[in-house]
């Protein structure tokens, strides 16, 4: 296993081993977030390699570095995409229209995580009083800055919480 990394504006890194063959580096100091008052577990999860420096670490960095302009941008996309498709959600119409009038830092989505991918990154609500949000929670995937989906994770297989807290990422 390699060691212990340090990149600049992401800071330690600390490597793990996940599941067929993923590798899990940890960020050592998880950014803070004023939104939720608390830290956010941050890991770039890479498939079949060791190389760090195949992710994209500006990304990254950039992401840690203005989390609540994130997590605000992620929210915001989930209370569209209720108000554009509450069944997704596991909600009627009628029961959607209280979300739809939330500010996003009252919508009730909680513990969010950041997972990075190569192609992409998500971040992860792992939990939620929306009905999507049982058992998993849900999560928002970006390509770099842009959301792009929501992701019902309902479905997704849970990983043994000794290599890392994140939901097995579902290939498309």
């Amino acid at each position: 296993m390699p060691p212990n990394v340090f990149r600049n504006g992401i800071g330690r890194l600390l490597p793990s081993r996940g599941p067929d063959g993923l590798r899990v580096w940890s960020i050592d100091q998880a950014p803070r977030s004023a939104l939720y008052g608390a830290p956010v577990e941050a890991t770039i999860l890479l498939e079949d390699t060791d190389d760090l420096d195949r992710a994209d670490l500006p990304l990254v960095a950039e992401v840690l570095g203005r989390i609540d302009h994130y997590l605000e941008t992620a929210l915001h996309f989930v209370r569209e995409a209720v108000a554009a498709d509450p069944a997704l959600f596991g909600l009627t119409e009628a029961e959607s229209r209280p979300y739809l009038r939330l500010p996003a830092a009252d919508f009730p989505l909680d513990s969010p995580q950041l997972n990075f991918y190569l192609d992409e990154w998500h971040l992860h609500f792992a939990e939620g009083r929306l009905p999507i949000c049982d058992p998993y929670g849900l999560a928002v995937v970006f390509d770099g800055q842009q959301p792009l989906r929501v992701e019902d994770l309902s479905d997704a297989t849970p990983i043994d919480p000794d290599t890392t807290e994140a939901p097995h990422r579902q290939n498309a």
